[in-house]
């Protein structure tokens, strides 16, 4: 069960809630310190007592975005790989790791909030935040390439390597930012538990399907080069 909150912290946590949420729906540039505030209960003193102005807020979203997405994957994300990892195991770390984004963008309370923000910092056209892209963004790529080629039995070239793992991830980011269009399409009341591990099971599918082809692929080339 989680600690509730109080005093200083509640008010915290509740001026970050109300920023995603606002700066989601809204956009930065478009939000002030005092609709914050407002929609957090607080006074708006507390937002530069707090981040030092709307910016530190900004920040501090993007850190608790960070921050459930590590406290999520874990030592998956954060951890070297386990050494002599089987392409098998890495294809079976790889669908965990994405099918845990799925979950984080459909089954948390605050879920919607998560993903309305990280759409704007990461869809709507504009520089990426840094600390977004090198704590977040990069890593997960990163990973995701490094099991993605374990997985598939060799590096092959990292640019068709690199688009294909993006590939992937759109799969599971199409969940969290087109989750009205899918429950809507799919007669679902909401995106729940239920809903999530049907999407991650379609998921799992396409991933395997995919590794099955580059391997095939893999074992052709490979069986051409020996002949010659």
């Amino acid at each position: 069960m989680a600690r509730q909150l109080s005093g200083a912290a509640a008010t915290r946590a509740s001026l970050i809630s109300a920023a995603l949420e606002l700066f989601g729906n809204h956009g930065y540039d478009a939000v002030s310190t005092r609709q914050i505030a407002d929609h957090a209960a607080a006074n708006i003193g507390s937002i530069a007592y707090h981040f030092g102005g709307k910016p530190g807020l900004r920040t501090a979203c993007i850190e608790y975005v960070i921050g459930v997405v590590l406290e999520s994957l874990g030592a998956s994300l954060t951890q070297p790989l386990p050494p002599m990892l089987t392409p098998d195991e890495a294809l079976d770390l790889l669908d965990g790791m994405i099918g845990t984004l799925i979950l984080i963008g459909s089954t948390r309370p605050d879920a919607d909030r998560i993903s309305t923000f990280m759409t704007r910092e990461l869809v709507v056209p504009g520089e990426v935040d840094g600390l977004l892209y090198e704590k977040m963004a990069q890593p997960l790529h990163e990973r995701f390439c490094q099991l993605f080629a374990i997985a598939v039995g060799r590096p092959g070239d990292a640019d068709a390597l690199s688009l294909t793992v993006f590939s992937l991830i759109g799969q599971a980011v199409f969940f969290r930012i087109c989750k009205p269009v899918v429950v809507k399409r799919m007669g679902w009341s909401g995106f729940g538990l239920d809903e999530a591990q049907a999407a991650i099971a379609v998921f799992s599918d396409n991933l395997r399907a995919v590794v099955a082809r580059h391997r095939e692929r893999n074992r052709m080339l490979q069986s051409s080069q020996e002949t010659l």
